[in-house]
Order: C-alpha cells, then sequence, then structure tokens
C-alpha cells in the first residue's frame, strides 16, 4: 500500500493569497473602471496610464453574502500516480476501502472479493449542533470513470442518491452535530464514480449561494478593455480590476461595480416608409426603414417627397399573429384627426399639403422635406415639418405653374375666400414670410408682381 500526504487548503484561501500575492501599495490601482451590460455579457473599461497588464475579478452580487464557510476539502489532483493504490485520507476525512490514482478517488464495495462495502466519510468538527452543512462532490471529467451514483446521508438526513455523468457537480444539504460522519456511499456493484473534487461547507452553500461568493479571475490582460461572456440575465454582479507593475507587484483592486445585466431583448419589429419616394417600389420590406428610439418606443425618419406623390408605411408586426408584413393606415396626423392634417409641436396650425389615396396612403400635394413619426405602442402616425423654401418653386407661385404671375394672385385670393376647395402651396403663398397665409399677403405678391 502506497500512503500518500495531503495538505488541505480552503479554495476561497487560496483564491485570495493567489490575487493578493506581491501585493505593493505603490503600484497605482486602475481608475475610471465602467461596465456596459449586455444580455449575457458586459463590457468592462477603465484606465491606467502607469501599467500595461491586468487582472480583473467578477462573481454574483449579493448585498448579504451566503452564511457558508467552507472547512475542508480535498482534491484529486495531488495523487498523480498511474497505478490506483490504497490510500488513507486525512482526517476530518476518512473512508474504507478508498483508492486512488490517475487524479481520481473513488471506493469499492466487494474489495477482494470479501463482500465488504466501501465509502468516504466527513466527520463534523467540535462547535455544531443539529446545524446545516453542505458536501459538494465534482466528479472526474476525462472519461466515464467520473459516471455512476453517489448516496449521502447523516444520523439526521435520511439517504439522497444522485446519478454523476463524467464531470457534474452536486450539493447536498444535510444535517448534523459535531462528533456525526456525512457518509458516502455507492449503490453501484462495484466501483464509486471517480471523484476529482469534494469539499464540505457550514451552511446551505448550494451553488447559487456559493458562487455568489466566489470570483472568477481573468489575469494578465494587456488591454485596459474585457468582455466578460456567459452571464445570466437580469443577474447582478460585481466587477474589479488590478495593475500589474514591475516585477509582478499587484496594486490594490479598484472600487467594484456592482451592474445588473439586461433582460432578454424584446422583439422590435421593422417599419418601412414605401411607395412614391426615392425610387422605391410597393414591396414592404424594401422601402425607407425607420430608426428606431427605444427609450421613446417610436419610429422616426425624414424624407423628400416629390409632388403628388404617394406613400404609405408597413410593418413586420402581425397584429393577428398571422405571420408576413402589415400595411399601416394613417391613424392621425399630430393632436388633430378630423379634417386638417396639423403639425406637431412649434408647427401647430400650419397645414400640410396632403391628401389620402383611396388605400389609405398619404398623397403629397407639395414637394419637400417630411418628418414622420410612427408609434407601434400607441397607434398612430405623425408629419413633422415641411422643409424650407427651397423646394422646387419660387415664393409667389402659389399655383405651381412655374411662374409668378397674375393667375398667383387670383390662386391665392379663391384660397382665401374658399380655403377648403382650393389648395394652394403653403410655402409658396406665405409671400411675407409671416407664418401663415393671409390677406396680407395678397399685398405682398402684388407688390412683389409690380417690382418685377
Amino acid at each position: 500500500m502506497k500512503k500518500f500526504v495531503f495538505v488541505l487548503v480552503s479554495v476561497a484561501a487560496a483564491m485570495t493569497v493567489s490575487a493578493g500575492i506581491n501585493s505593493n501599495r505603490d503600484v497605482p490601482a486602475p481608475t475610471d473602471m465602467n461596465v456596459e451590460p449586455g444580455t449575457h455579457s458586459c463590457v468592462v473599461t477603465w484606465s491606467d496610464d502607469y501599467n500595461s497588464a491586468w487582472n480583473l475579478r467578477y462573481r454574483l452580487y449579493a448585498e448579504e453574502p451566503a452564511e457558508s464557510v467552507l472547512l475542508h476539502s480535498v482534491t484529486a489532483a495531488s495523487y498523480t500516480g498511474n497505478s490506483y493504490d490504497a490510500i488513507t485520507l486525512p482526517a476530518p476525512w476518512g473512508g474504507t476501502n478508498v483508492r486512488a490514482g490517475n487524479r481520481e478517488i473513488y471506493f469499492r464495495n466487494n474489495y477482494n472479493n470479501d463482500g465488504s462495502y466501501g465509502n468516504i466519510t466527513y466527520t463534523i468538527p467540535e462547535g455544531y449542533s443539529n446545524d446545516t452543512f453542505t458536501l459538494m462532490v465534482t466528479t472526474y471529467a476525462t472519461n466515464a470513470n467520473g459516471a455512476g451514483n453517489l448516496t449521502v446521508a447523516t444520523p439526521q438526513t435520511e439517504a439522497v442518491t444522485h446519478y454523476f455523468s463524467a464531470g457534474d457537480t452536486y450539493y447536498w444539504v444535510v444535517t448534523a452535530s459535531s462528533g456525526e460522519k456525512i457518509i458516502i456511499t455507492t449503490p453501484d456493484s462495484q466501483y464509486s464514480p471517480s471523484i476529482s473534487l469534494m469539499a464540505v461547507y457550514s451552511g446551505d452553500a448550494t451553488s447559487a449561494k456559493l458562487r455568489a461568493n466566489e470570483w472568477t479571475y481573468v489575469n494578465n490582460l494587456s488591454k485596459t478593455t474585457y468582455t466578460i461572456e456567459g452571464l445570466e440575465i437580469n443577474t447582478d454582479y460585481e466587477v474589479q480590476v488590478q495593475a500589474i507593475g514591475e516585477g509582478g507587484s499587484l496594486s490594490d483592486w479598484c472600487k467594484p461595480d456592482v451592474f445588473t445585466t439586461l433582460e432578454e431583448e424584446p422583439f422590435v419589429p421593422f417599419v418601412h416608409i414605401l411607395g412614391d419616394i426615392d425610387d422605391q417600389y410597393w414591396a414592404p420590406d424594401i422601402g425607407t426603414k425607420m430608426e428606431y428610439d427605444p427609450e421613446n418606443e417610436l419610429y422616426t425618419a425624414t424624407i423628400h417627397v416629390e409632388e403628388d406623390r404617394t406613400f404609405g408605411f408597413s410593418t413586420e408586426l402581425d397584429v393577428d399573429d398571422l405571420g408576413g408584413w402589415n400595411y399601416l393606415l394613417p391613424y392621425r396626423f399630430g393632436p388633430e384627426s378630423d379634417g386638417e392634417f396639423v403639425l406637431k409641436d412649434e408647427y401647430l396650425g400650419q397645414t400640410l399639403p396632403l391628401s389620402f389615396d383611396n388605400y389609405g396612403n398619404i398623397r403629397v400635394l407639395t414637394a419637400g422635406d417630411y418628418e414622420v413619426t410612427v408609434s407601434l405602442e400607441n397607434n398612430y402616425i405623425i408629419i413633422g415639418k415641411i422643409s424650407g423654401p427651397d423646394h422646387g418653386y419660387d415664393i409667389g407661385d402659389v399655383n405651381h405653374n412655374h411662374e409668378v404671375g397674375i393667375s398667383d394672385v387670383s390662386a391665392l385670393i379663391d384660397y382665401l375666400l374658399d380655403s377648403e376647395n382650393n389648395a394652394v402651396c403653403p410655402i409658396c403663398a406665405d409671400v411675407n414670410g409671416m407664418d401663415g397665409v393671409t390677406i396680407a399677403d395678397v399685398s405682398a405678391l402684388i407688390d412683389m408682381l409690380l417690382s418685377m
């Protein structure tokens, strides 16, 4: 029998020592750390004018860390022999028919064909009475030796069996008092699954609580930015960075940044403007794609439309859940919906030269640049301000016949007498530039003609 001497090391303590080795306060810590969270990742950036290498660590964040302490652990990595030998586990671990080798620990039933049963035990230290403990076991991952059943019980906790696949980790939460044993057995006929790591914690140290206290380290980074991946959605994490100075000296860890990963991004349908603009077709998915503003849940675009052209809107959102694209009807234009199309906000009161065709699409009577806003959330479409006078026609060309003459005076007077039945260009008709078409524009137009 080959006897092995094993030194027990706390996993948490080992992490702390390795992270803080050669700590030197003369090495300045990184500054201005910033975290941009995503759904399953985040981008961490920081500033450092003195150093060229850094370590980063992150973990699940808990305002009140889990009340669990690692008492003892055993790792099979020290058992490196190519053959399997009987071993004696170091106290407070023990067991019967326990063997190790090839970085594996296991026990046997019916060892030497004597009908005996194997087990591994852990004896509860002094100072506990009917307390909660957690036994964690990770099985060997390299081959099928790590697969099989393990059963755990204490005098106060009924036996619970778990089937391990290779490389699996499982936590048993049990109740015990000082001097009592946590006993690991197997219902398998001969060999237990091979174990890579065993650890006992005081308290409930199930995976979520345990991970909330364990850092994940990323060392020797050469850039002041790093993307952490594989995070859980809508979950709190904390992250820190430290600098590596000359000779391997380490700075203090910078102040931790606690952040929350995002929830799953909702489906955001496209909204397109389509029709007789920009030489587009009426195919619903090839028009001008509107830009989405997630903060206000609005789609916006600025388009140039020539005179007497028609356009509409489409979206891939199917309100009837039937799939495909749907055309959007123009529900309203600004705050008014009965008759006149009125500009929004500071442009209220200026009439837009728009109309509907038989299909509910928008017909533009005056060429120009239009600001368009669509809300799928509240079901409306707003046509914003028109571009200035540079729209292909001169001021005073009220009837758009490409010349300013007496006919424009007549058109303007007819409009003022019966504006509902006489559509004119409000840009060209606002001759005096006073924002609005009034009788004063007739005088201004006559003065313009007399001065020509």
